[in-house]
């Protein structure tokens, strides 16, 4: 059983599983500070919404946020972003459903996670072979200037499963357990390699 989404805030790091349930721990086993528990996610207008419709979950020392598109069948936009927030255990107990926005260049297409810390959140989206990244408030990601996120030669996008932030770094979990830890502008392996506990993910991709 694989996580859908990982989080973090400035002491643990999270791993949201797709049977609804939540664990948290360190970087390198997320279960290894608590066994994983239910959590609930707050109806959207009266329809329920389970993990599997999220587009992420992201976290900081406060809240945990889901972020979700609603689709606009031959709308006018095609999509609308939303975002909730709550504790851990009911995401969107404490702010319901309120509207986000994109930052310029991304959409439900390239858009690969949404991170958070105290400072801020984070849109981390696809740009052609390059990772670019938006930043701003909960309602709006597109708050300041995108900017390119530069990775290692050997890396490519499609080598990340998942990212998470707190206020001192950004990590980009990759497919062969490896992890990069860096700032939004750059990502790079830590001296000796950073690895994390997914180790059924090693065998997806080689490089």
């Amino acid at each position: 059983m694989e996580p859908l989404f990982l989080s973090a805030d400035n002491t643990k790091h999270f791993a949201w599983y797709d049977t609804q349930e939540v664990s948290f721990g360190t970087r390198e086993d997320h279960d290894a500070k608590s066994i994983r528990q239910h959590f609930a996610i707050q109806p959207f207008k009266g329809r329920p919404i389970k993990i599997q419709d999220l587009a992420s979950i992201s976290s900081n020392d406060s809240l945990h946020f889901a972020w979700y598109f609603e689709r606009i069948p031959k709308g006018d936009p095609e999509y609308i972003l939303w975002v909730s927030a709550g504790p851990i255990t009911t995401l969107g107990a404490k702010r319901d459903w309120y509207l986000s926005q994109l930052p310029h260049g991304a959409n439900p297409d390239n858009l690969l996670w949404i991170t958070s810390n105290n400072k801020m959140h984070f849109a981390w989206f696809k740009k052609g072979p390059e990772l670019w990244v938006g930043r701003g408030v909960s309602e709006d990601l597109d708050k300041h200037d995108i900017h390119r996120c530069q990775l290692p030669p050997e890396v490519a996008i499609d080598h990340i499963l998942y990212m998470a932030s707190n206020d001192k770094r950004h990590y980009a979990f990759l497919k062969n357990s490896t992890c990069l830890v860096g700032s939004s502008d750059k990502l790079d392996h830590t001296r000796p390699m950073a690895r994390y506990d997914l180790l059924e993910m090693k065998d997806l991709v080689k490089y």
